[in-house]
Order: C-alpha cells, then sequence, then structure tokens
C-alpha cells in the first residue's frame, strides 16, 4: 500500500460537506466530457508506442495531481494517499477481462517498462477480478468500440471513494470520457482541474516522458483560478 497522511477532520474546512454527503444513499456523481485525443494518437503511432498505455498514463498522472482524487475513508480516519496507483482491465482470448495494477511512476517510460508486460501476460491469461487489493488506485477502462455520450460505472458499495473513470473510441479526433466521483471528497472543481490535467497531457504528449512538474503558483487556465 501507498504511504498516506491522515487528515485532522476537526481542521478541515471540507468536514460539514463530508458528513453532509456521508448520510446520502449514494454520494456519487457522474461527469462525461470529449476530449482532444489526435494529437496523443499521432503521437503513440510516430513513436511506436501504445495509445492505450499513454491514455492511461495521463489518467493516472491527472488523478495524482489533484489531492481530492486521493482521498478515502480508512479504519474511521479520512486519509490522503502520497499517490495512486491505476487498475485497468484487460481483454482476454475469451472476450473477457483481466484486472491489471500498475503503479505510478515519474515518467511514462518507466510506467510502460512495468505496465506493458502486465498487460502482454493478462492477454493471454484467463478471464479474473483483482480483489486483493487497498484503496490507492482509481479504476480505468478503455471502450474502444464505441465512441459514447456517457456512460455509468460500477462500485463496490455506494459510498465508494475510488474514482472510477471510463474512456472510449478515438472519433474525429475526439476521445470521450466518463468518470465517477464521491462528492464527499471531490466537487465539480475537483472534478474540472482532473480533466483540465488531462487535458494537458492530451495536448501535449511530450509532457509524459518528463516528471510531472508541482507548481506552487496555479497555471494559466486552471479551473477555479
Amino acid at each position: 500500500m501507498n504511504s498516506y497522511k491522515i487528515i485532522n477532520k476537526t481542521e478541515w474546512p471540507r468536514s460539514e460537506l463530508f458528513d453532509f454527503y456521508q448520510t446520502f444513499n449514494d454520494p456519487c456523481f457522474h461527469v462525461s466530457v470529449s476530449l482532444d485525443g489526435q494529437r496523443l494518437y499521432e503521437y503513440a503511432k510516430g513513436r511506436g508506442e501504445s495509445f492505450f498505455l499513454l491514455t492511461l498514463y495521463a489518467i493516472l498522472r491527472a488523478a495524482n495531481l489533484v489531492p481530492q482524487m486521493r482521498q478515502r475513508v480508512m479504519g474511521g480516519d479520512i486519509i490522503e494517499f502520497d499517490q495512486l496507483a491505476v487498475m485497468t482491465p484487460i481483454m482476454t482470448g475469451h472476450e473477457m477481462f483481466r484486472q491489471i495494477w500498475c503503479e505510478y511512476a515519474p515518467d511514462f517510460a518507466a510506467f510502460a517498462q512495468a505496465a506493458a508486460p502486465e498487460a502482454a501476460a493478462a492477454r493471454g491469461g484467463n478471464p479474473a477480478p483483482l480483489k486483493d487489493h487497498g484503496q490507492d488506485f482509481l479504476c480505468a477502462s478503455c471502450l474502444p468500440w464505441l465512441h459514447f455520450t456517457s456512460i455509468s460505472q460500477a462500485a463496490l458499495d455506494f459510498h465508494q471513494a475510488v474514482p472510477i473513470l471510463g474512456w472510449g473510441q478515438l472519433k474525429d479526433g475526439k476521445i470521450p470520457m466518463s468518470g465517477k466521483f464521491n462528492h464527499a471528497f471531490v466537487d465539480g472543481l475537483h472534478v474540472a482541474r482532473f480533466y483540465w490535467h488531462i487535458e494537458q497531457c492530451l495536448a501535449r504528449p511530450e509532457s509524459l516522458m518528463e516528471p510531472a512538474e508541482e507548481f506552487t503558483r496555479p497555471p494559466a487556465g486552471y479551473p477555479g483560478f
């Protein structure tokens, strides 16, 4: 499990909102967007890289850049993980999937070095879920056969805090993405920031080859500033 810090709820500005949404039967909400993916696709093909893994890494990097995406409840404490991994399904020869776990890495090359063999092994394996894991991850699934408008997501329980994202077929330069987020931790502003980071990665795919920058001041165009 990745390391984490415990949030002091008495000093946490979100405390009342958290308690409010914890009373909901289902505190989760969905946001779907359409993002420009043509540049990333051309970059992948030009370099002989996996378009799937590049997109997956862009999503994982974006999630790690938004603190609210890394917050969970564990053992009665509200915590924030230092970093998240990603769980993703890989299609097998049985036309079903096998889930794999991919840890975050500071750049795409390091990420792909670990993730590519896992994906290759899963394609030749039997369909199976990945059951033994903590909460230090997000789910991200690709539906390359569909250019959808929106989708809903399955969740283990109604109060699941793990973000769940799906993305679809590239068509006319656009990639559809739809995410499920827990309102106890995440508001629309945080979702906008998450998608903004993905958008920046898709627009500048070469940036994925370098470590993500830790900005001390919000960059131009950052949602909310």
